[in-house]
């Protein structure tokens, strides 16, 4: 087993294999986001088995069966009866890219039944929604705009609001309620959505020239990005710096055509682990560091 399995399986994971949020805290939050990402890694590598060990998970620990539909806990807990539609997705890719590799049916049934249940319920005036709850049975009346992957599952109108959403101003709204049927903004943006709906936009083809302008400048003027940022102002509210922010600003930089700025990016995440920046990470960050290495292998 290679060595990032026994990083997780040592310290990230309960007797039961369950993944918790940080390393050696059994009481930390235990998400589908974690399963997703480690799925997607796990699929990278060619993992059959450690991969099945997470699908057995998700079935038995995270999914909900309501009558035809099919749901994922976005977190494990008594409580919760909503899902989240940016891990769905990332769940369904990775186990419909397992179904192929590793010649498993039954993991493109269950991606099926997933993609249905989006399809049939987690919508509201024609557009995708955030979650579903299936509990009092109503979908969110919002959208974030960083959870649009470029994926058939997403209704038209719902990418419009990518295409839409006004970039005359460095940071984008976060989401779009359907209620008041307008964009809201947060005073503080986190740098790991605005990127994502950069990255978004880009991929449905549309370019937003003032974002990156700035984001370059702030790169090459102060060789990092930080966590989070005050709208009005444009300064860093925090002094923390993620991996996760690094790894989408990679791809940012290299969907834009700035790869040496990209590569930049790749030698700071390595400082930052020689300085055990990793040491109580979470798992959004380790794993993060580790598809990075993969993905620029």
């Amino acid at each position: 087993m290679g060595s990032v399995q026994e990083t997780v399986n040592e310290t990230y994971m309960n007797d039961q294999k369950l993944i918790h949020a940080y390393p050696n805290e059994k009481t930390s939050d235990y998400l589908s986001e974690s399963i997703g990402l480690y799925m997607e890694y796990l699929v990278l590598i060619g993992d059959k088995k450690s991969f099945q060990e997470q699908y057995e998970i998700l079935t038995q620990q995270f999914i909900d069966r309501q009558a035809e539909n099919t749901f994922i806990h976005w977190r494990l807990d008594e409580e919760s009866r909503t899902n989240a539609l940016i891990d769905d997705l990332r769940i369904i890719s990775s186990l419909e890219k397992a179904a192929d590799q590793f010649d498993k049916k039954v993991y493109r049934k269950l991606a099926e039944e997933l993609s249905q249940s989006i399809t049939n319920l987690q919508k509201s005036n024609g557009f995708s929604v955030d979650f579903y709850d299936w509990k009092y049975q109503q979908p969110a009346e919002r959208v974030t705009l960083s959870y649009l992957e470029d994926t058939d599952l997403l209704l038209e109108k719902t990418v419009n609001l990518l295409i839409e959403v006004s970039d005359i101003e460095v940071f984008f709204p976060e989401y779009y309620d359907f209620n008041e049927q307008i964009y809201m903004k947060s005073e503080e943006i986190h740098m790991i959505d605005q990127l994502l709906i950069a990255i978004n936009r880009l991929k449905v083809g549309i370019k937003s020239e003032v974002f990156q302008e700035w984001i370059v400048e702030a790169w090459i003027e102060g060789g990092h990005i930080y966590g989070r940022y005050d709208r009005q102002s444009q300064d860093e509210t925090v002094e923390y710096e993620s991996i996760a922010v690094y790894y989408y600003l990679h791809e940012y930089f290299l969907l834009i055509g700035e790869e040496v700025l990209a590569k930049e990016v790749k030698m700071h995440v390595n400082t930052l682990v020689e300085s055990d920046i990793l040491k109580n990470a979470h798992f959004f960050d380790y794993i993060h560091y580790q598809l990075l290495l993969m993905k620029t292998s």
